[in-house]
């Protein structure tokens, strides 16, 4: 286990170092539009089936695949949905914008497997992504200083893993993990309520493929799917 995290951490600084040098090697417009975005929403995950793999001992559950009938999102339980957003406009095409994102949602299998006692991952199904969005000025003809964008970002999947065995096994496992990469695509509208103030509304849908290990030993992965209604409030320096 411990020669596995190792290659995990591994993949992690790699994956650090390309986003690192991505930003810093786009050519920014001016610091003054640089903008911080806040935004809370919902999000409903797809049905996918979950893995387990050597858990027996410790968790009572056999390896193989299982369904869970489904994810639920418990948006609105604390800690509720929500998200921040650092954007970087490029200078040579101002339509164009690197944006930073750091996204806290949630997933709750809907069914046990295996009679497990817990399997959620609801401190956070974490993700930390760059991307790319471009937006549509001057979409619509009359002047409402609104504007639609699409995006797309890939970075990495922290979530916060929460597994414990069947009645009678003492397996537990309650950490947060660097679980693989994530991948997103988006489309939403923007709009400017001042020169230093901006809403918008979006649709997201996040892939996060799920490797975890688990706490004495196994593991468990799933593929997570992750649709997601986000609405924010935004400032431009």
């Amino acid at each position: 286990m411990q020669q596995r995290n190792n290659i995990k951490n591994l993949i992690d600084l790699r994956v650090w170092l390309v986003l690192v040098f991505s930003v810093t090697s786009f050519n920014f417009a001016s610091a003054t539009d640089f903008s911080f975005s806040i935004y809370g929403g919902f999000n409903k995950a797809g049905h996918s089936s979950v893995s387990f793999a050597g858990a027996f001992e410790d968790y009572g559950i056999n390896t193989g695949k299982y369904s869970v009938e489904g994810w639920e999102g418990k948006s609105f339980e604390s800690p509720i949905y929500y998200g921040y957003r650092m954007g970087f406009p490029l200078s040579n095409k101002p339509a164009l914008k690197i944006a930073i994102d750091f996204n806290h949602s949630k997933v709750k299998a809907k069914r046990l497997p295996g009679n497990l006692k817990r399997l959620e991952f609801t401190d956070g199904l974490n993700t930390l992504t760059l991307n790319l969005l471009y937006t549509f000025e001057n979409f619509f003809d009359f002047k409402a200083n609104v504007s639609p964008y699409v995006g797309a970002g890939f970075g990495l999947a922290y979530p916060h893993v929460d597994v414990e065995g069947v009645p009678g096994k003492n397996g537990k496992t309650y950490d947060y993990q660097h679980t693989g990469f994530a991948y997103q695509l988006m489309v939403g509208m923007e709009h400017k309520l001042a020169n230093s103030w901006k809403t918008f509304a979006e649709y997201r849908i996040t892939y996060t493929p799920i490797d975890a290990d688990l706490k004495g030993g196994g593991s468990i992965k799933t593929d997570i799917l992750n649709n997601q209604v986000s609405i924010g409030l935004g400032y431009i320096f």
